[in-house]
């Protein structure tokens, strides 16, 4: 046999070698291992608390309207807001998306929750969702909120006009 045929030979025999070994290693480590379980993926959500339809009749909402109203949400549309859904809370000057994840986790899930909590509450909420939020001013939110709910479309957009300091 000559030296380049017994080469390659050599080179086939050691790549063989190299993939039988690494598969052996491969089966017996599966084998070793148990696949672990993953407990979060199986166990069942928790109930979520239920929440009341109105508010307590002993507490007092300033902001708060009278009667939860249907969102219209093609007469918001049709006045320049760009809403995604009728409970869609960015369109809240001063409120952007995250923002909109906080304040849903907390307990506001629409307009209406959005109009009977209190400025301190809502401080109190983007405190707790850390120093990026530190920023926002949720003074005008309930009062903005409560346009929503009565669908005063045209006025909600002077108010943030006056807000944002356009004309």
């Amino acid at each position: 046999m000559d030296p380049i045929s017994e080469r390659v030979l050599w080179f086939v025999l050691g790549l063989l070698a190299g993939w039988l070994s690494a598969w052996l290693f491969a089966a017996r480590r599966r084998g070793d291992t148990p696949p672990s379980p993953r407990p979060e993926l199986h166990s069942p959500l928790p109930e979520p608390a239920p929440r009341p339809a109105e508010p307590p009749p002993d507490l007092d909402y300033p902001h708060a309207p009278g009667i939860a109203r249907l969102i219209d949400v093609g007469a918001a549309r049709a006045a320049g807001f760009n809403m995604k859904h009728a409970e869609d809370l960015t369109i809240i000057e001063g409120i952007g998306p995250k923002i909109d994840d906080l304040l849903r986790a907390n307990g506001v899930a629409g307009f209406v929750e959005l109009a009977q909590i209190d400025e301190a509450d809502l401080l109190e909420i983007l405190d707790r969702g850390g120093p990026y939020f530190r920023y926002a001013n949720p003074s005008s939110w309930a009062r903005q909120a409560v346009l929503v709910v009565e669908n005063r479309w045209s006025e909600l957009k002077q108010l943030q006009h006056e807000l944002s300091g356009l004309p």
